[in-house]
């Protein structure tokens, strides 16, 4: 049992790193492309974007999140819907193409015959071992992906909502934050948010087999 669990915890580290690092990075990218980051904020950097609770959901369920980098998003929403909506969904876009990416490695590659999450896998390492952060990239960043765009503060989905409500609104959304956390936590402890993913994560888990 712990052995099984070191083994989870160092295949999924990297995995989540990626995750984390993608995600906040094609925010600050598509930000800065439409001139909503300030100079005086710097770059995303990883560390700066480690929420400790975010990041414990992704050990415990295998979707989390990570501090979001500032985005004006007032200067987008100025700017017009689509603007502010790509970058809100930016992070997930590239979590789903990561994630569909290593899918179609994990498969296409062979690697899944050396993965400990495979029936009658051969284990050799350290194949095993990058079998399994392969197989770890495809779940978490699909699982990332479709999580954010959960319309709960602080995800992404929230911030679309943002975009789109009247502004008298916007401060409520912004206010009640801590709120949407523990909303996300007990809805995760209750299974409902794995439930609404589910169905979407193995289908496109079967189709890069179909693929492959």
């Amino acid at each position: 049992m712990m052995l099984e669990m070191m083994r989870n915890f160092f295949s999924l580290t990297p995995a989540i790193a990626v995750a984390i690092i993608s995600h906040e990075y094609s925010r600050f990218i598509t930000a800065k492309r439409f001139d909503a980051v300030k100079p005086e904020w710097g770059g995303p950097g990883f560390i700066k974007r480690i929420d400790p609770v975010g990041l414990l959901m992704y050990y415990f369920f295998k979707f989390g999140w990570s501090r979001p980098f500032p985005v004006n998003y007032w200067k987008l929403r100025k700017a017009g819907y689509f603007k502010g909506i790509l970058t809100a969904i930016s992070g997930s876009i590239a979590n789903f193409s990561i994630g569909l990416i290593a899918g179609l490695v994990f498969y296409l590659s062979g690697l899944h015959q050396y993965s400990t999450f495979m029936p009658e896998a051969v284990n050799s390492f350290p194949l095993s071992y990058i079998a399994d952060v392969v197989y770890w990239m495809m779940v978490i960043d699909l699982n990332t992906a479709l999580f954010n765009l959960i319309p709960i503060p602080p995800l992404d989905g929230a911030n679309i909502v943002t975009m789109i409500v009247p502004e008298n609104q916007v401060n409520w959304l912004v206010k009640y934050e801590l709120y949407g956390i523990l909303t996300l936590l007990v809805l995760s402890l209750m299974g409902i948010i794995q439930l609404v993913m589910w169905p979407i994560t193995q289908f496109i888990q079967l189709l890069a087999r179909l693929i492959a």
